[in-house]
């Protein structure tokens, strides 16, 4: 029973028209609407509550701003007020260590002096005896120096030549020295300059040695293939001759194999006579292609092997064309000999 009531299921839906079915469809798709229109409806009611939700959150958050930058503000008031007092402290500390350093710099300076003066002092007593010597050299030479200045110029004068005359002593020691060492180092260099001459000799020499070998090896190459070449063309030369010995041989006896053919097909039925005609046909149209090439055989020999070449190959075709069409010919007359002799010997057992 149950089966047979699943089996009447489909085959009553089947039964449906098709009026029902999109009957049915569109209740399905009344419903689907009806069900979007109030689930949009109730999204546009929870929108309308995140909406109002936002606007409360949007107050309290512009509330906690306005408290923030009033904040902000008290803090900055503060930290100006701060940062001006300590500037205030460091500048009147800086100048403070700025009047205790110049002061300390003044005693230094003071004590300095007062460490000169002494030093001056005992520098004055220890240049005492000087004066009094120049003094005694002045008594001694009233007639050349006056006084202190003239002795101190010509002692200035006498160190001013001193000096002079050392520094061009070293001077001329550096001179010497530079020249030396350039002396030295153009001798170094000509020596490497004449070693690598000498081993760019050798290398030179090896190389023209190497070269005259290669020269000799490709001259021996240069005469074998001189040779070669001579024999490919005495060869080449042999072959053409053959070439045109056949292509000659093969035109002087078509004329007599045609002769042959045509009196040996005066014997033969009319069947015969209609090969004979075809094969005729064949060989005048073989005539006329190889027309040309025979005029070109008539032609004085170049030297250029190349177009004497083509010349052989356009031959060989020929004779090719020729053989086949020998070959055929000699077929045909062998199989129209034996049937003429089929003939015959039916027309000897007739009678």
């Amino acid at each position: 029973m149950k089966n047979s009531q699943k089996q009447k299921g489909p085959s009553n839906f089947e039964t449906v028209s098709p009026a029902t079915k999109l009957l049915e469809k569109r209740r399905k798709m009344y419903e689907i609407h009806e069900a979007f229109e109030a689930q949009k409806e109730e999204f546009k009611k929870q929108e309308e509550e995140f909406k109002r939700k936002e606007d409360d959150l949007r107050d309290q958050d512009q509330n906690i701003q306005a408290q923030l930058i009033n904040y902000c503000k008290f803090l900055q008031d503060n930290e100006a007020k701060k940062n001006r007092a300590e500037k205030r402290l460091q500048e009147e500390t800086k100048q403070r260590d700025q009047k205790d350093k110049d002061i300390k710099e003044v005693q230094g300076q003071y004590e300095e002096l007062q460490n000169q003066q002494q030093k001056l002092e005992a520098k004055v007593q220890a240049l005492k005896k000087y004066e009094e010597y120049l003094d005694s050299v002045i008594k001694a030479h009233s007639d050349q120096y006056q006084d202190l200045a003239e002795i101190s110029n010509r002692y200035k004068t006498l160190s001013t030549s001193n000096q002079n005359l050392q520094n061009e002593h070293k001077q001329l020691e550096k001179e010497q020295e530079e020249t030396k060492h350039q002396i030295q180092v153009f001798q170094k260099y000509k020596n490497q300059e004449i070693l690598q001459l000498n081993n760019d000799i050798k290398e030179l020499t090896k190389k023209l040695e190497e070269k005259n070998n290669e020269k000799m090896q490709l001259q021996s190459l240069v005469e074998d293939s001189n040779k070669k070449s001579s024999d490919k063309n005495l060869n080449l030369g042999r072959i053409l001759m053959a070439v045109d010995n056949l292509y000659n041989r093969c035109m002087e006896g078509m004329n007599k194999i045609k002769t042959d053919f045509e009196e040996n097909q005066r014997n033969i039925g009319e069947k015969a006579n209609i090969k004979e005609k075809k094969t005729e046909k064949k060989v005048e149209r073989d005539k006329k292609k190889t027309g040309k090439d025979k005029y070109d055989g008539n032609e004085d020999i170049e030297d250029n092997y190349e177009e004497k070449s083509k010349k052989a190959i356009s031959k060989l075709k020929i004779i090719k064309s020729y053989m086949s069409d020998f070959k055929t010919i000699i077929a045909e007359c062998k199989k129209e000999s034996e049937a003429a002799k089929y003939e015959k010997q039916d027309q000897f057992q007739k009678k």
